[in-house]
């Protein structure tokens, strides 16, 4: 599988995006957004059922947490291979998997990569997926890199309805500084992938069978307060893009956050703070 420039692919954008400002943040609160996706990275991993000795290619990989996780689950004899757009991501990723073996890190887009044909058991993907200019185009390209009868699992956003994480930090945001032009609900992006049936069809007509998508509740989790898990949620996400598109300022980040705080303190437990979550799990085979 040989790597190539995903600043010069189909999703040029995206590189940029994940790359520059935004892929910093991520870079940087790489450890906290692990420790909030914990719950949800579990039940990934209970449904993909990884067994020793399998190839795993984890998509949208980011700092390297899921991939981490899969060349655990395969072992010694196993593999994980984590696949990004972004080169600011996978810089702490790879420090990150430093003397562990069975891992490995590519720089390339998925919708375009080269990849060695059927040398993978299992696609897996934590938030990766959602991100394709052209979704069936993607998913066509993914299953060269399945060996027949691969198994396909992934987790993406269910409604923004329904995630209080998103939702109650864009009307935080949107209180403070005013409503932004809304996106395409099937636009590259966070919740790109909200409908299952619109996600199943892409499946079936990217030539995969077994298909099949659930919604699920879980929760994501910030061991301190209601001020730790709002200045996390408005560090990224769509208060970011509030920010930048109403030109606002970190004392605008801030009172936004006290805001954001205030409406998250129903979810505090002696552990910290559980936002409820809905998701889409999927699952599917290559022919």
């Amino acid at each position: 599988m040989t790597s190539s420039d995903p600043l010069a692919g189909a999703n040029a954008g995206q590189a940029a995006f994940w790359t520059t400002g935004p892929g910093l943040k991520w870079a940087a609160h790489h450890a906290r957004l692990d420790a909030l996706f914990a719950p949800i990275m579990a039940g990934l991993l209970t449904r993909a059922a990884i067994a020793p000795g399998e190839h795993v290619l984890d998509i949208g990989c980011g700092a390297g947490d899921s991939t981490l996780a899969a060349a655990e689950c395969a072992g010694p004899r196993g593999r994980a291979t984590g696949l990004d757009i972004s080169e600011t991501l996978l810089a702490v990723a790879r420090d990150r998997a430093a003397g562990r073996p069975g891992t490995a890190f590519v720089l390339a887009d998925a919708q375009t990569h080269a990849f060695t044909p059927e040398t993978h058991d299992l696609l897996l993907s934590r938030f990766g997926l959602m991100f394709f200019a052209d979704p069936v185009a993607g998913f066509r390209n993914l299953a060269r890199a399945l060996k027949p009868g691969a198994r396909v699992h992934f987790v993406t956003w269910a409604r923004v309805e329904a995630n209080p994480w998103n939702r109650d930090a864009k009307d935080a945001g949107v209180a403070r500084l005013g409503p932004v032009p809304a996106d395409d609900p099937r636009a590259p992006g966070q919740f790109a992938f909200a409908e299952i049936d619109y996600v199943t069809d892409i499946l079936a007509n990217a030539g995969f069978t077994g298909i099949a998508g659930e919604e699920a509740g879980s929760h994501l989790h910030v061991a301190g307060p209601a001020e730790e898990a709002a200045d996390l949620a408005t560090g990224i996400g769509p208060v970011s893009r509030i920010l930048r598109e109403k030109g606002g300022t970190e004392a605008d980040r801030i009172a936004i956050a006290a805001d954001l705080a205030g409406r998250f303190r129903a979810y505090e437990g002696p552990d910290g703070v559980r936002v409820p979550a809905l998701l889409n799990y999927f699952s599917a085979r290559r022919p």
